[in-house]
């Protein structure tokens, strides 16, 4: 639909464009799932909210980061799991310029989790978790057992510093899958760079809290429309900030 119409697009080629360290730190994406009235889960879960083309655009955006960052509520609700290492998934990984598999990244200051979940299955694709600098001991403990720690911020996690660690890991892409809480305290730093938003034809019928939660933003953020692609009355957006823009490929 934007830029000029074409009947069918190819997802890899419309995602793929540059993005640069921002002032040292990974550029971040943010992809989330919403109805037309703010609904983002049914049951905890945004599942229920997609489609087979969600899921195609998923694919694709999930082939652009070297890291998948992620509240420690939502890993759980979702049961993440260790990112695919198919060999076809590899090399989608490896055209767009990421590692040839991503790691995940879980906030959370509580570290109230549990280890026998998915995401902690697989040693040699060992998850990163990231708390505070003043975390409990013992649960610290356990979870270096099966998981790399960043410990970054006192009583509640430091993104900023966070996203700087990750660059020191070799991460130059970061995607944030949420939930809205962790995407209001991104954009409460300044820190979101690019927004992926699936608008899915649906009245979620509960309380409507939208992408990010609790952001309290010193002034209003611009961001700039760089596609629309629709699909079963679904539709596929993505914005970057306008001062991205000039080194971004159409």
């Amino acid at each position: 639909m934007f830029p000029p119409p074409v009947l069918e697009v190819e997802l890899d080629d419309i995602c793929r464009d540059e993005r640069p360290l921002v002032g040292g730190r990974p550029w971040l994406m943010i992809n989330m799932i919403s109805t037309v009235d703010g609904v983002t889960d049914f049951d905890g879960v945004s599942g229920p909210l997609g489609s087979p083309g969600d899921k195609d655009v998923f694919s694709a955006i999930r082939a652009l980061p070297d890291i998948i960052l992620v509240g420690s509520t939502t890993a759980v609700a979702e049961q993440y799991n260790p990112p695919s290492t198919s060999v076809s998934t590899k090399a989608r990984r490896l055209t767009s310029g990421a590692w040839p598999v991503a790691r995940i990244a879980v906030v959370s200051a509580q570290l109230e989790f549990d280890l026998t979940l998915p995401m902690f299955s697989r040693p040699a694709q060992r998850p990163i978790v990231v708390t505070t600098s003043n975390a409990d001991p013992s649960k610290l403990e356990r979870i270096t057992d099966v998981a790399d720690v960043i410990q970054c911020g006192v009583d509640s996690v430091d993104l900023t510093e966070a996203l700087h660690e990750l660059t020191e890991l070799g991460a130059q892409r970061v995607l944030c899958e949420g939930g809205p809480s962790l995407n209001g305290a991104l954009f409460d730093e300044g820190l979101v760079d690019e927004v992926f938003i699936t608008v899915a034809p649906l009245v979620g019928g509960s309380e409507s809290r939208g992408i990010a939660r609790g952001a309290n933003v010193a002034q209003i953020q611009e961001f700039e429309l760089r596609h629309v692609l629709t699909e079963d009355h679904f539709l596929f957006l993505r914005y970057t900030r306008p001062a991205h823009n000039g080194a971004a490929q159409e």
